[in-house]
């Protein structure tokens, strides 16, 4: 009599973790993000790697990860990637070795099937890539090729977006309105491509961020209306604000160079020099126009300092 060994694997779900934290009210982004934030995690590798969406985690005194079986540890971040909107994560203590592979953004397509993970439900969600294309987030924030998903995932924060074969190609980040070929607007996500990360993981979780040139950030929120740039929103203490922009000015160019998308706006600021180059911005605010010019600095080192400064 013979037999057959079939090796165990263990389901899919239990790479996926909920996290919890806890952020304090002199936070930068309390007011915007919530001083409690609940969200998804997926761990990439069997020592306790895990991917989330960096909002998730930003400016937290505390991060708790909690497995499946209820098992919780508190979470240590490795790493914020500003530039993806990702961020690594590990458990103080182990929550088990499941964890799952990811791929390349290439492998997936417009109109794919694909299985969508997270931590309040057993089983995967079921949806379809609706589209590929550009995000561009008012918070000096572009990714060039975003995952657009439909329907819609209600538990979208950090859930893991799984390709045909099995493999997470992307980390879920917002809830759009999606606008269909006839106009009408679907309910549906925004996922991150974890492409953008995985291959400086190990640099990552030794050093907290990518490595190469920081890009220049300005710690304003722009919003685009009507090919028009406002300023809606600043971090106080950071560039745009010293340099005396004020909510509702609109933005007419970079360096004499015209501006009217919030994509474009980027893209000018981020080709014309690193963090810590003199960036000179024509404003207009009613009938009259200014120029001023910004100190710009790495928004990494923004957000260390003023947390040290949080928790002193």
């Amino acid at each position: 009599m013979s037999a057959t060994i079939i090796p165990f694997e263990r389901p899919r779900n239990e790479a996926v973790m909920s996290v919890r934290s806890l952020v304090p009210e002199t936070a930068m982004t309390a007011e915007l993000l919530g001083t409690e934030r609940e969200s998804n995690a997926i761990q990439i590798s069997p020592d306790g790697l895990m991917l989330t969406v960096g909002y998730s985690i930003m400016e937290a005194s505390e991060v708790w990860i909690s497995n499946r079986k209820g098992q919780t540890a508190e979470g240590i971040v490795l790493a914020q990637d500003y530039d993806s909107g990702l961020a690594l994560i590990r458990p103080s203590v182990s929550l088990g070795t499941a964890y799952l592979d990811t791929d390349s953004a290439d492998t997936v397509n417009i109109g794919d099937r694909i299985e969508i993970l997270t931590s309040e439900s057993n089983k995967a969600m079921e949806a379809a890539i609706f589209a590929r294309e550009e995000y561009a987030g008012r918070w000096e924030y572009l990714l060039e090729d975003a995952f657009y998903t439909i329907p819609l995932c209600e538990h979208w924060s950090g859930a893991g977006l799984i390709n045909r074969e099995g493999k997470l190609c992307g980390i879920g980040s917002l809830a759009l309105g999606l606008k269909g070929p006839t106009g009408d607007i679907v309910p549906g996500n925004l996922f991150i491509p974890t492409d953008l990360v995985m291959p400086y993981l190990d640099y990552m979780s030794k050093h907290g961020q990518k490595p190469g040139s920081r890009r220049p950030w300005l710690g304003a929120l722009v919003e685009e209306h009507e090919s028009e740039l406002c300023v809606v929103g600043l971090y106080m203490g950071a560039p745009a604000a010293m340099a005396g922009i004020r909510t509702g000015d609109i933005i007419l160019s970079v360096a004499s160079q015209p501006v009217s998308s919030t994509a474009g706006f980027f893209r000018t600021i981020w080709h014309y020099g690193p963090a810590g180059s003199k960036i000179p911005l024509t404003l207009r605010a009613g009938d009259n126009t200014r120029e001023v010019v910004l100190d710009t600095i790495d928004r990494n080192t923004f957000f260390i300092q003023h947390s040290q400064n949080m928790f002193s």
